[in-house]
Order: C-alpha cells, then sequence, then structure tokens
C-alpha cells in the first residue's frame, strides 16, 4: 500500500514537473520579446521550483527503492 501512495506520488510530481516544464519553455520564447524585470523574475521562480520538484521526484524514488 505505501509503495502505491509513493507511485502515486511520483506520478504526481512528474505532472507538475512536466507542466512547469512547458511554461518555462514559454516564458523564454515571450522573454525573447519581453525584457522586463517581471518577466525575468517569474521565470526565475518557475525555474526554480522546477527544480525543487525535480528533487523532490528524485528523493522520492530513492526511498521507494530502499
Amino acid at each position: 500500500m505505501a509503495n502505491l501512495n509513493k507511485n502515486k506520488k511520483i506520478k504526481r510530481l512528474n505532472n507538475k514537473h512536466d507542466y512547469l516544464n512547458r511554461k518555462v519553455d514559454e516564458l523564454t520564447e515571450d522573454r525573447k520579446k519581453d525584457r522586463s524585470s517581471e518577466s525575468k523574475s517569474l521565470l526565475m521562480r518557475l525555474k526554480k521550483t522546477k527544480l525543487a520538484i525535480k528533487d523532490s521526484i528524485a528523493r522520492a524514488k530513492a526511498k521507494l527503492t530502499n
């Protein structure tokens, strides 16, 4: 039962990571035209969030294998 919950958590994190990856790609394209500080801060915040989720996925997978 615990593995099932962990698998669901990993899947949910992967879905969120994929969504953020698409948003970062979109904002990177928009950034070519809009060089404002607001767009930069939003892009940086999304990238940091995406990286944190990637780390969470790695930790969850490590716990799953142990």
